[in-house]
């Protein structure tokens, strides 16, 4: 049989929990075509307790791997694209800062789960884990959401997550 060639090949799923969600300054990335494709799927919270943070001088919305500790997180699936994955990537200074990794994401009772890329944070300085822990972001004019062309080279987010010195 034959089969039809489809423009995309397989859609994964992917969870965002910051600044990609829907009405976050981000969320024209998944938008835009240019990427890839991107498709609002459900809501959906994580399985595990996970700590949500805002770091850096950007407000940059975190989720780090350190199960058991915050909350359970709210967020929303995407179904994308390859092209959209390495659009991702390339934002998410994948390698410099996070991890895309699978996990199970929790899609409401009686619906089970589903797994799904998430981006985590895998190193980070301890300090992070004494900011105060979300269960859902939400952007706001006490922690603006700095977008990422308006950062200055000076001052990369990774250097936030790895000096030591007192925050503002």
């Amino acid at each position: 049989m034959g089969q039809v060639k489809k423009a995309s090949s397989a859609l994964s799923k992917l969870f965002v929990y910051g600044a990609l969600k829907y009405g976050q300054p981000s969320n024209s990335i998944l938008a835009s075509s240019g990427n890839g494709t991107a498709k609002f799927w459900c809501r959906a919270t994580t399985t595990q307790k996970l700590p949500l943070v805002i770091a850096t001088r950007y407000n940059i919305p975190f989720l780090l791997n350190k199960p058991g500790v915050g909350y359970y997180v709210t967020g929303e699936i995407y179904e994308v694209d390859d092209r959209m994955l390495n659009s991702l990537d390339n934002l998410e200074d994948c390698e410099d800062i996070y991890t895309r990794e699978k996990q199970d994401m929790n899609i409401g009772v009686g619906e089970g789960t589903v797994p799904c890329w998430v981006y985590l944070l895998q190193k980070y300085p301890e300090k992070l884990l004494s900011l105060p822990y979300l269960s859902s972001y939400e952007n706001s004019t006490t922690h603006p959401y700095i977008m990422r062309h308006r950062r200055t080279h000076k001052h990369p987010a990774q250097d936030d997550l790895s000096y030591e010195a007192a925050q503002n």
